[in-house]
């Protein structure tokens, strides 16, 4: 029988419980009317985002990214003004919930070759998670690993120095 040291589990359950409110963005920018992509544009930059989310009676319904205004107007060497959020927006859209695990986060994102999912709690945009959002939890995830493994290393030198003496 193996008997794990208290905080080796508590580490464990700590990650494996992490959620998609978690890591996801808070700040949600959404645009409820059609308007055009020259509008869609500025609300991007004034807001400093690279989405946004199209809604539809308050719940989310697509989405607009920095990728779709380059791919359908500015490729397509169409006016600003004469495009509308709706040829504009990706949908349908991969909404997950809040609890959702981000490993499911992760798999849907795959599976479905998004970069973008937003959480919802079925009656509006709570928020979005990004690949970005990912680096930054994955980042957060192998500097908390080094520094428990410090720690253990530690403990068990310390455990083993006692144990010894």
């Amino acid at each position: 029988m193996i008997i794990l040291p208290a905080y080796f589990i508590s580490n464990y359950v700590t990650f494996s419980m992490i959620t998609a409110r978690d890591i996801m963005s808070k700040k949600v920018i959404t645009l409820e009317s059609d308007v055009p992509a020259s509008d869609i544009a500025k609300l991007m930059d004034k807001n400093k985002v690279s989405s946004i989310i199209v809604t539809k009676d308050n719940k989310p319904y697509g989405i607009i990214s920095e990728r779709d205004m380059v791919s359908k107007v500015v490729a397509q060497n169409k006016r600003p003004l004469e495009i509308k959020t709706t040829e504009l927006m990706s949908s349908p859209l991969v909404i997950v919930s809040p609890m959702t695990p981000v490993d499911e986060v992760a798999e849907k994102m795959i599976t479905n070759r998004i970069r973008r999912i937003i959480v919802s709690d079925d009656k509006q945009a709570l928020g979005i998670i990004t690949v970005t959002d990912f680096v930054k939890h994955l980042h957060a995830l192998l500097v908390a690993e080094e520094e428990y493994n410090k720690n253990l290393y530690k403990d068990m030198i310390e455990d083993w120095e006692y144990w010894a003496s």
